[in-house]
């Protein structure tokens, strides 16, 4: 059952992960700097891997990586305890993910937003981005939904 759930939260995690990405490069290309919370993210990962540093292709494709990568554990997070809701309660509780989401991402674990941590978002943007989010994995428990 529970392997279930995970099953199902990949495409979650996915949905998730594609719509913050493209809110991310949307609101980076205001400022002419749509990839660069992507480059930055992979620097710095290879940075606390202790290793060289990459090219700028190399360390954007990274930092999209290790982006997906989050929003796949969250979505699978999300799936595990939300595939029961319905309704109402499905957009409370997805609501409150992406309020936990943000909270997390602000005190504990910076980089829980994936890429998002290398943005410079206003708390208006991050609302935006959280809110998308949200709305992410809505859609994706539904589209799971429809396919089983």
């Amino acid at each position: 059952m529970l392997s279930d759930r995970i099953r199902a939260g990949l495409p979650v995690g996915l949905l998730g992960g594609a719509v913050s990405a493209g809110a991310l490069i949307g609101l980076g290309l205001r400022h002419g700097a749509a990839t660069y919370p992507f480059e930055i993210g992979g620097r710095a990962l290879f940075a606390s891997w202790r290793l060289g540093i990459p090219s700028t292709a190399v360390a954007l494709l990274a930092g999209i990586v290790a982006h997906l990568l989050w929003m796949e554990l969250w979505g699978v997070c999300f799936s595990a305890v939300a595939t029961s809701l319905r309704g109402g309660t499905l957009l409370v509780g997805a609501a409150l993910f992406a309020l936990f989401l943000g909270a997390l991402s602000a005190t504990v674990v910076p980089g829980a937003l994936g890429a998002a941590a290398f943005a410079a978002l206003s708390p208006v943007q991050t609302a935006f981005l959280l809110a998308l989010l949200a709305g992410a994995f809505i859609a994706g428990v539904g589209l799971v939904r429809d396919w089983r």
